[in-house]
């Protein structure tokens, strides 16, 4: 069995079971490379049968600064509409907020697309929460490549309202407001690490086209996150504005504690 073979079948496993790897196990089986972690999101994705129509019909973006994009499929059931209630018991080892516009395509993109018919391919533009988890624990010192391998962190998608249109360069300019249990956490105005929200987007249709048929009419993209990664707890009620766009929220369900009857007298 091959290390990726062994991941895969490793992270199955902990996405049927709930229980993460442990951290030792997560950097044994960490591929050596990007083209490694791809083929275990395939494997994973194939396995749990998250594409039903046979292809992701959206994707997540991670754009740094630096350095080539990362990107991950978006399993159909992880699309969730706001407002949202998600159960804290429900993730592995963290509920990793990262506050994002996200983008649905009114026409097919070729590989060779350029960053202006990518604005013009742009049909609507929403306001998105993604939600982080790992199958891991000690999450932070996992290896990017497993981390990459585990969908880029990916744990839902929850989208929120917005306008439709092509895109407007005005969107990358707007003021964010994100707020938990009605506190202003932040406030700024743009904050996309690329400055341009679609930059990466020429490149995820080189990725998509070797690794998924390619990016067509319908199809979501998260673009990347405005924040760094804020850890909800249960309870939190999480709420982000962009103006001019649109607003997404949801909440960290309180997990239930089932008391257990004592036994009872013979």
């Amino acid at each position: 069995m091959t290390r990726t073979d062994e991941l895969a079948r490793a992270l199955v496993g902990a996405w049927r079971s709930g229980a993460p790897l442990s951290a030792g196990e997560a950097r044994r089986l960490a591929p050596l490379d990007e083209g490694g972690a791809y083929r275990v999101q395939a494997e994973v994705a194939a396995a749990l049968g998250w594409f039903p129509g046979g292809r992701p019909r959206a994707w997540k973006i991670a754009a740094p600064k630096a350095g080539q994009p990362k990107a991950a499929p978006v399993p159909d059931a992880f699309l969730v509409d706001s407002p949202a209630r998600l159960p804290y018991d429900g993730f592995h080892t963290l509920v990793g907020i990262e506050l994002e516009l996200a983008v649905r395509l009114d026409r097919d993109l070729a590989a060779d697309v350029d960053r202006e018919a990518v604005s013009c391919a742009v049909g609507a533009t929403m306001a998105a929460i993604e939600v982080f988890d790992v199958r891991a624990a000690d999450w932070r010192s996992a290896p990017a490549t497993f981390l990459l391998a585990d969908q880029q962190m990916h744990a839902r998608l929850v989208l929120g309202t917005g306008v439709r249109g092509p895109w407007s360069d005005r969107f990358a300019a707007c003021e964010l407001v994100f707020e938990v249990n009605g506190c202003e956490i932040s406030r700024r105005r743009g904050g996309h690490p690329l400055g341009d929200p679609l930059q990466a987007l020429p490149w995820l249709a080189r990725h998509a086209a070797v690794h998924a048929g390619g990016l067509r009419r319908g199809d979501l993209v998260s673009t990347g996150t405005w924040v760094a990664l804020y850890e909800a707890e249960p309870g939190d009620h999480v709420r982000a504005r962009f103006e001019g766009v649109g607003e997404v929220e949801f909440l960290v369900e309180v997990p239930v504690v089932r008391e257990v009857a004592p036994p009872s007298p013979r």
